[in-house]
């Protein structure tokens, strides 16, 4: 005999999160600001206006399967959108506002967006976008905010107005969407080439924003305020908007920009628990609140941070002020936070041996493998390609041919790393990024985390430069605090204490700003333009000892 399951089946979705948010929702806020000026929500009343949107979207015409675009802040008619579309089975599409016009018009194009939703705040930008929709499937733009409406080839509504049009009966028990079908849409940074589209399942964002919950990760819950200091249209916010309606936790929109006057004031009024983003914005925090003289924070427990290497002077500051910090990992493709775990103050091990980010969350499989795709054993020293699969990873992308990038089911990260024997992920640099110098691996982060940490250096990016006996060589782009170069030979000898001298780079240049990605990161790729235009003003060095077989284990880079 065969025994099946006695269990019911629910589907796992955005229509069962937005029920949790109609029905549990009275007991947390939504906190948002917009040109200077907070509001404060409750969960239940923006689940009602998400509700309301969904119909009105409908009521235009709209069916289940259709694309819905939004170029919005972090604020509270994206969160309605975040709720409202994708629980009637429609598909948000948040589209990246730090995208080239034409790759963003080739997204709509071919996603097949039918609305655009737009908040007022980026009418200037929408204005260099606008020419280049004329081959969409765009039917109607919908402005949030007050003011008058701007003129356009593509039918203008005001939000508020189109919410007034959906049926004055709304569904009591909204019905659910299957768990398979499509929730939203995101892109790839398009780093390596045009940007490429990842499409979530109902299921996928139900599972990560559960992840989110575990204590093993975020740990959300009733208890907390949650400050997401991310763009919404990164990778789903993160996850975080579709986690803090589960958790029923607080949740505080920052709106526009995330700088550290506007973040710290949160800090200070709303009793802020957990805050999220990624390390720059928490080290300028750090900075203003060091120089304002402000006091320990009253209530951050825990700080959720990603998309580049945790400088240890920040895990040390907040260390001091009793401050957790979570190190998470993740991509477009696995649907962000996939890794996670907590940083030890001063948890630096040996040279070349980076801090292990974490564990992978429930679901989520990892392995190294060597150039020729075999899988490496996890004894922590085997660095290879890390690889993912799992409910929450993507299996393809949308239209888009891209067989380098998977591997018999398991998605190729890009990410160099090795996993410990207690499974633990120990990243070291990206494909790209890493710097392979006579046969041995220089990890750049590593090697970028040692110069910030030298006194004058504010902060620092490590790029590869040609070299003809070691094939490449580290070259550091400095930004310093008085404006000019340290001593390069003192510079050498206390960076030699810190990591393997072959480490050491060969050349040194010094710039005012690192340019940066629209998340914050270091751009390589402009630092690698300006490199090969020349356009780098460059101070060269002796030539390295070089690693041979024969040099101690703790002077190589495995």
């Amino acid at each position: 005999m065969t025994i099946e399951s006695t269990m019911q089946h629910g589907q796992l979705g955005v229509a069962a999160i937005l029920r949790m948010a109609l029905r549990h929702g009275t007991g947390s806020d939504v906190i948002s600001q917009r040109k200077g000026r907070r509001s404060r929500t409750r969960l239940k009343s923006c689940a009602e206006r998400a509700l309301r949107l969904g119909a009105a979207l409908m009521a235009q015409g709209l069916r289940p399967g259709d694309v819905v675009a939004t170029f919005c802040n972090a604020e509270t008619e994206h969160f309605e959108a975040y709720l409202g579309v994708p629980a009637r089975g429609m598909v948000l599409h948040p589209l990246n506002l730090r995208m080239h016009d034409s790759d963003l018009a080739d997204c709509l194009r071919v996603t097949g967006d039918r609305v655009l939703i737009l908040s007022r705040e980026h009418l200037a930008r929408f204005a260099s976008l606008a020419p280049h929709l004329a081959e969409t499937a765009l039917e109607l733009i919908v402005i949030t905010g007050e003011g008058p409406l701007p003129a356009c080839a593509v039918p203008v509504a005001r939000y508020e107005t189109l919410l007034s049009t959906a049926p004055a009966e709304l569904p009591g028990d909204l019905p659910d969407v299957a768990e398979t079908a499509a929730a939203a849409i995101c892109h790839t940074g398009g780093t390596t080439g045009k940007p490429k589209a990842v499409v979530y399942s109902h299921r996928s964002i139900w599972l990560q924003a559960l992840s989110l919950t575990a204590a093993n990760s975020v740990g959300l819950s009733r208890r907390d305020t949650l400050l997401a200091a991310v763009p919404l249209f990164h990778v789903n916010g993160w996850g975080l908007p579709f986690a803090a309606v589960m958790a029923g936790a607080n949740l505080i929109l920052p709106g526009a920009v995330f700088r550290p006057d506007v973040l710290n004031a949160f800090m200070d009024d709303c009793d802020v628990t957990v805050a999220a983003g990624v390390p720059t914005i928490w080290t300028d925090l750090m900075e203003l609140r060091k120089t304002a003289g402000a006091p320990r924070f009253r209530t951050l427990a825990r700080l959720a941070t990603g998309g580049a290497v945790v400088p240890r002077a920040l895990s040390n500051a907040m260390a001091e002020q009793g401050v957790e910090i979570i190190q998470a990992w993740g991509m477009t493709e696995t649907s962000s936070m996939s890794v996670l775990g907590r940083i030890e103050p001063d948890a630096t091990p040996g040279l070349g041996a980076p801090v292990p980010v974490g564990y992978p969350m429930p679901g989520i499989e990892m392995r190294v493998v060597d150039p020729d795709g075999a899988p490496l054993p996890h004894d922590g020293a085997a660095a290879g390609e890390l690889q993912v699969r799992g409910a929450c990873v993507a299996r393809c992308y949308l239209g888009a041919e891209a067989p380098a990038s998977f591997d018999g089911g398991w998605f190729r990260t890009g990410d160099i790393g090795r996993i410990d024997a207690q499974g633990r992920i120990l990243l070291t640099d990206r494909l790209k990024d890493a710097i392979k110098s006579g046969g041995e691996w220089i990890a750049a982060p590593v090697l970028e985390d040692a110069l910030r940490s030298l006194p004058g250096i504010s902060d620092a990016a490590v790029i590869a430069m040609e070299d003809a006996r070691f094939q490449e060589r580290p070259l550091a782009v400095l930004v310093c605090a008085d404006g000019r170069l340290p001593d390069i030979d003192d510079l050498r000898l206390r960076l030699k204490s810190l990591v393997p001298s072959w480490w050491v780079p060969d050349a040194w240049s010094l710039s005012a700003t690192l340019p940066r990605t629209g998340l914050g990161k270091p751009d390589k790729a402009a630092l690698r333009a300006q490199y090969a235009a020349g356009a780098l003003a460059l101070v060269r060095t002796g030539a390295p000892q070089h690693p041979t077989n024969d040099t101690p284990h703790s002077e190589k880079m495995k």
